[in-house]
């Protein structure tokens, strides 16, 4: 069985060639156990011979020295697999440019191209960080891919984007991730991709599209089973795309935005109130994650996924931002506050942080049906108000995780002031998570197991 886009087979899976000769013999001649060769161009060339016509999962996870055991054999071999459209899935992820563009010529010959329609997964990955790129144009120039349902491109060349337009039309997937400006689509082109693939439900796109004036602005792409949209790159161009896109139910909308903080406020804050308006009241509330990031470790197309540290409350949508951290620190507050001061209040019921983005004063005021909080990098000052105070935070709370908690002064009576005010009022939480940042001494682990223990939580 093959693991994940780039796994490999598990382990033990061809034991059964072990058990006698016959069983080898039978094994050997059955092609479709042959249609996946191993994810390393060692594997390829050990295991090729044996394939025969069963679809093919091409699944490279590629190192500098696999180039030296690709020779023309297999090159062959694939040729022909291509030819007579005997690929099922091509997933190609390498260090080293050359090689993947060795094994795309492979497939795009012209004595002998691909046969695109068994195609249903394409994914090519070039980690170089370099030049030259991967060029993957003859993909989609020369051939239509009518079953393709998932499509990622990180760091690849296409020279028109138009072609990408017209030769798909069923994708469920679409990952876009340029490593330069100069292949980025425009905002035109990247919609008549979207346009033609009305089937999309998960789109993950890097440096959204550089703005062009032409087309008619008020036409919006449907996107009706759309329920993850990524978007990462300069906010008003994010914006500028989201205008632009009918979306009316989501489950995540991940923004990750890698302009100064202001520019955030200003652009992002109109937008997400006028989008909620629009799309009604969610059934089972909204949550919303605030996160930061270091321009000099932001990396194009790092948007993954959110964290679940504890089993969040069910919840119709959930939006997640990243917040650029830079010599507008100061300003991260005015946006935070920027930003959920256009959320409805009856709705936000998950809400989530990294670092002291924004004054828990002005959330607790504000949400009044929290149901969880998690926070990563933050201390227990920041999360309790102070003694007497503890009214504010809402009962609805149930859930609270404390990841990668700030320990300075080791001072735990906020918290369990807040526990005892929740204690008294009958209104127990239902999970308390607390991790540390590193290795915690032994007096700081004993004033955590205190506390669980005292309250007596279902989770810890």
């Amino acid at each position: 069985m093959l693991k994940g886009d780039f796994g490999g087979l598990e382990r033990r899976s061809h034991n059964f060639l072990l058990v006698c000769r016959h069983w080898f013999e039978v094994a050997s001649s059955t092609p479709e156990l042959w249609s996946f060769w191993g994810n390393t161009i060692r594997d390829w060339v050990r295991r090729y011979p044996r394939s025969g016509v069963a679809p093919l999962d091409l699944v490279l996870r590629g190192t500098t020295d696999d180039d030296d055991y690709f020779d023309a054999t297999p090159s062959e071999v694939l040729q022909d697999r291509a030819s007579r459209d005997g690929i099922r899935t091509i997933h190609l992820r390498s260090a080293d440019p050359d090689l993947l563009n060795y094994i795309i010529c492979s497939l795009t010959s012209e004595r002998e191209g691909i046969q695109p329609n068994s195609t249903e997964s394409i994914i090519l990955q070039n980690q170089s960080g370099f030049p030259p790129e991967v060029r993957v144009s003859d993909f989609f120039a020369r051939y239509r891919f009518p079953k393709l349902r998932r499509l990622e491109l990180t760091s690849c060349t296409i020279s028109s984007w138009d072609h990408l337009k017209s030769r798909t039309s069923i994708l469920t997937n679409l990952t876009l991730m340029p490593d330069s400006s100069s292949s980025t689509p425009t905002t035109s082109q990247l919609l008549s991709i979207l346009a033609s693939n009305p089937t999309l439900r998960k789109i993950h796109l890097s440096r959204s599209a550089v703005p062009n004036d032409g087309g008619d602005s008020s036409f919006q792409v449907p996107l009706h089973h759309l329920k993850d949209l990524r978007l990462s790159g300069n906010p008003q161009h994010v914006v500028r795309l989201l205008h632009r896109l009918d979306h009316p139910r989501m489950d995540t909308l991940h923004l990750s935005l890698d302009y100064n903080a202001m520019d955030i406020s200003q652009t992002i804050g109109p937008y997400l109130g006028d989008y909620i308006r629009r799309r009604g009241k969610s059934q089972g509330g909204l949550g919303l994650s605030l996160s930061k990031i270091h321009p000099l470790k932001f990396r194009v197309g790092d948007v993954d996924g959110i964290d679940d540290p504890v089993t969040p409350p069910p919840i119709n949508w959930f939006l997640k931002i990243d917040i650029p951290l830079s010599h507008f620190r100061d300003a991260l507050g005015e946006v935070s506050s920027n930003l959920i001061a256009h959320v409805p209040w009856e709705e936000l019921v998950d809400f989530r942080s990294e670092g002291n983005l924004i004054a828990m004063g002005n959330v607790y005021a504000r949400f009044k049906n929290l149901r969880a909080l998690s926070f990563n990098g933050i201390s227990l000052a920041a999360v309790f108000p102070k003694s007497g105070r503890n009214k504010k935070i809402p009962l609805s709370l149930q859930r609270i995780s404390l990841d990668r908690l700030s320990l300075d002064d080791r001072d735990w009576n906020p918290l369990v002031a807040f526990l005892s005010y929740r204690a008294s009022a009958g209104n127990r939480l239902h999970t308390l998570k607390i991790s540390t940042s590193s290795r915690a001494d032994p007096e700081t682990v004993k004033g955590i197991r205190a506390v669980v223990r005292k309250f007596s939580f279902s989770g810890s």
